[in-house]
């Protein structure tokens, strides 16, 4: 297991975001999307890349960072109910850092006495907001330049904070 802490976004990360979001996307899709729906998922930090930093610099956006700095994953926060973005490089899957990425993320939508928190999750990370105590509220189907993607909206309850 590697070790990571975690820290917010600076703007100077976007570069290394856009990586980390096209790997992800690009290796960890592999298993479950068709070559088309890879393409257009993992090109949008490099094909919009002034609109993903604008996304990244919304809400709570925080990386796990290993004992020399470098970023193995990113999460978003926004609005504070709302979980927008959770990627991990491939190659540190399954190795907590998604887990700690989100804990830390409701930990924040917890002290802005939010009652629920919400995701709209791939196939790859619906497994992970399970295992969080998410539920299942709808699937959609997603079209992005006429390319359909299956995306759950899912929920959690997180206690009476108000």
């Amino acid at each position: 297991m590697t070790a990571f802490t975690l820290r917010p976004f600076e703007v100077e990360d976007t570069p290394v975001l856009a990586r980390i979001y096209t790997r992800a996307a690009t290796i960890s899709g592999r298993e479950h999307y068709s070559q088309p729906q890879i393409e257009m998922w993992a090109n949008f930090p490099v094909q919009h890349f002034d609109e993903f930093q604008a996304m990244l610099k919304q809400g709570h956006t925080y990386l796990a960072i290993d004992h020399q700095g470098k970023p193995l994953g990113f999460a978003q926060l926004h609005p504070t109910n709302h979980l927008t973005l959770l990627y991990v490089l491939p190659e540190f899957s399954r190795q907590g850092i998604g887990q700690q990425l989100y804990k830390h993320l409701e930990a924040i939508a917890i002290a802005d006495k939010q009652a629920f928190i919400s995701v709209t999750a791939s196939i790859i990370s619906k497994g992970l907001f399970k295992k969080m105590g998410f539920i299942s509220v709808e699937t959609e189907i997603s079209l992005r330049n006429n390319i359909a993607f299956e995306r759950y909206n899912m929920t959690k309850y997180l206690g009476e904070n108000t």
